[in-house]
């Protein structure tokens, strides 16, 4: 009879791949289990707000503030307000080029450089072609990857948006799901 036990206690010690399975499983879920809750107690514990965005920002746009941004004023207050904190960044940029010691760092902020004058020129020159086929006035803004342009009109028909939309792809190359064209009103 003990010799049956033994041979009992032996078979029930025997390596079986299904235990091993079962409890890989198990400890998997553990792992996914701990992972989710710390992951919890990570993201709840910080109390830094992030910023609600409603699209893409150039690098030159981000100096502009609340404040100093017009929210209802008149296209020209809106383009030299944007203007002017374009050509302070572009005096930075300059200031990087000439005491920069680091050739990399220099060529890097010609080339934003030249992208943000290229950028305001291309804006100035859609403004002048909207206006020049008798749409209303236009403020346009690009960025790297859209194109808003306000329009001062209180609604717009379809045939002024795609004069518009058709101007714009021309001159910048954007496709037409990448401009927006919105009322100033």
């Amino acid at each position: 009879m003990e010799k049956q036990t033994f041979e009992h206690n032996f078979k029930k010690k025997k390596f079986s791949y299904k235990d091993i399975i079962y409890k890989g499983r198990r400890a998997a879920a553990l792992a996914l289990v701990v992972a989710f809750g710390a992951g919890i107690a990570l993201t709840s514990g910080s109390n830094t707000e992030i910023p609600v965005h409603d699209g893409d920002v150039l690098v030159d746009s981000l100096a502009v503030s609340e404040e100093n941004a017009p929210a209802e004023g008149s296209f020209e207050e809106m383009r030299a307000a944007l203007e002017l904190e374009r050509n302070k960044l572009i005096a930075t940029l300059d200031s990087t080029i000439n005491t920069s010691k680091n050739d990399a760092e220099k060529s890097n902020a010609s080339k934003e450089k030249e992208r943000i004058l290229s950028t305001m020129e291309t804006e100035l020159a859609v403004e002048s072609l909207i206006k020049s086929k008798n749409l209303p006035e236009s403020y346009v803004v690009i960025t790297e990857n859209s194109v808003c342009v306000t329009v001062d009109k209180q609604e717009l028909d379809t045939n002024t948006v795609a004069k518009i939309c058709d101007i714009v792809m021309r001159e910048t190359g954007k496709s037409a799901d990448k401009i927006v064209v919105q009322s100033k009103y």
